[in-house]
């Protein structure tokens, strides 16, 4: 029997199934890759006569917690087992290439089984880099980070692709809510959204430390920048710290007027962490935010609402009494 076709016919394989609520253990085929793409390789093996077999390979890389495939090659001198890392999408026919089978796992397209992490990790198509809308474009996609996932708007602004956070439009969703709703997420991506603390937790804790808000006023807009964008967990309330304003909207978080948001935890009707020893901020200006004793910025504010402070404003553009038309708030890596 040829060897290389002898191989093809192991559909899977069964290994030992590591301690994980992720369903994996089977090797599969996947497909040929070129014997010349090494980017994933951990290490070749050239077994003995005696050793050949799939049942082989996929043990040694069951011993290696970064080896998530088999491939198998034929060479002058014999046959060559590869270990390989993540998953490939790099798929050929022809001569020179190499049977890969990958370990199975309930983790999606896209994503890996990461052993050594015991966690799922997203590869292909993880995040908003992975996405080119046009100038000024928005597209939707699911972000994958540490094992989590969320979808959100990508928008193609300042030369940058940004993850979405916040966005108001038309005020076609309620804003003001509870700390859990906060803490989650809220809205329509069509529309107008909050993707939730958590979530921008954890963007921030995969490098998504840039901040960009952008403001507009019929047809005016204006923006503010932030290079550096920090929010602890919720065991602190989510506070933020925020440095590196540039922009045209002038600088309504990271100012040193004792009402900025810099340093504040975060605040909703029902979970006051202001500081203000007489009123709850979040009731009293209609939204959640990082409040102080007051605000310079509220943009989870009441859409429309002209009222001193309750609506969304940027106190340094438009002052308190102007409720702005639209809002975004978003990150990217720095």
């Amino acid at each position: 029997m040829n060897f290389l076709i002898f191989f093809h016919t192991f559909a899977f394989l069964c290994v030992p199934h590591l301690e994980a609520t992720i369903v994996h253990g089977n090797f599969v085929y996947q497909g040929n890759v070129s014997y010349f793409d090494k980017s994933l390789l951990i290490s070749e093996l050239t077994p003995t006569i005696t050793e050949v077999s799939l049942r082989y390979g996929a043990v040694e890389c069951y011993k290696n917690l970064d080896c998530n495939a088999v491939e198998i090659c034929s060479s002058v001198t014999g046959k060559i087992f590869r270990l390989s890392s993540s998953i490939s999408t790099a798929m050929v026919t022809g001569n020179n290439t190499c049977f890969r089978y990958e370990l199975m796992h309930t983790c999606g397209w896209g994503s890996f089984y990461n052993r050594r992490k015991d966690e799922c990790q997203c590869v292909i198509g993880c995040d908003c880099g992975a996405l080119t809308p046009p100038v000024g474009g928005i597209l939707t996609q699911k972000v994958a980070l540490d094992g989590q996932q969320f979808s959100t708007n990508c928008m193609n602004t300042a030369s940058h692709i940004w993850t979405m956070i916040q966005r108001r439009v038309n005020g076609s969703v309620n804003f003001y809510r509870g700390w859990t709703d906060y803490k989650n997420g809220f809205g329509d991506l069509n529309s107008e959204f909050w993707i939730g603390l958590d979530n921008i937790r954890l963007l921030v804790t995969n490098g998504f430390t840039v901040l960009r808000v952008e403001l507009e006023y019929g047809a005016e807009s204006v923006y503010a920048e932030y290079s550096s964008f920090n929010i602890a967990g919720e065991g602190d309330k989510y506070r933020i710290q925020v440095f590196g304003y540039s922009g045209t909207a002038g600088d309504g978080i990271s100012c040193v007027h004792q009402l900025c948001s810099n340093g504040a935890q975060f605040s909703t009707f029902d979970d006051d962490n202001d500081g203000d020893p007489t009123d709850n901020n979040a009731e009293l200006w209609r939204g959640a935010w990082w409040y102080r004793a007051g605000h310079m910025s509220n943009l989870n504010g009441e859409y429309g609402n002209n009222n001193h402070g309750q609506g969304i404003s940027w106190y340094p553009y438009k002052g308190w009494t102007v409720s702005l038309s639209k809002s975004r708030m978003m990150l990217r890596r720095a």
